[in-house]
């Protein structure tokens, strides 16, 4: 009967590891409004695609650093909004832990900058995901709980 136990809370564990995984992943909208219209405010995301950011490449000029957070940058320059929305290597999400919020400049020669950052779900800025990690979860959580009650017959 421990035996059991054991094997079923080793199994509760190594799918909380396929949780982990997949949290430390995150997808995100990739495109340029000079390239697509339909990424800039409002957004359609009908032409635009949900890129994979443990999928990119690691930069030369940062060894070792990983992208973990989406990024949308809305800028004009010279009175001409650009809207670019793709993986972040750098950076917190959104100001102070807070991604209702963005850094804001503005500089000389009409140029204003907009930087928000986010990881909270793929695709920030699209509706909420009910993914496959949120169902990983629930099974290690039950398969935590029956195998610490001994009540789980299987296996």
């Amino acid at each position: 009967m421990e035996f059991r136990t054991f094997r079923i809370n080793l199994l509760a564990v190594f799918a909380l590891l396929i949780c982990v995984e997949q949290g430390l992943c995150i997808k995100c909208w990739e495109c340029r409004s000079d390239l697509d219209p339909k990424c800039a405010d409002p957004f359609d995301n009908s032409t635009v695609s949900l890129a994979d950011c443990k999928e990119k490449k690691e930069l030369s000029h940062m060894p070792g650093v990983k992208s973990t957070i989406c990024r949308k940058i809305r800028q004009k320059v010279n009175g001409e909004w650009r809207y670019f929305r793709d993986c972040a290597y750098v950076g917190e999400p959104g100001i102070a832990g807070d991604e209702r919020f963005c850094l804001m400049r503005t500089g000389t020669y009409n140029i204003f900058i907009e930087y928000c950052t986010c990881n909270s779900k793929d695709g920030c800025n699209s509706a909420s995901h009910l993914g496959q990690s949120w169902i990983a979860w629930t099974l290690s959580s039950i398969l935590a709980v029956c195998g610490s009650l001994g009540s789980l017959a299987i296996i």
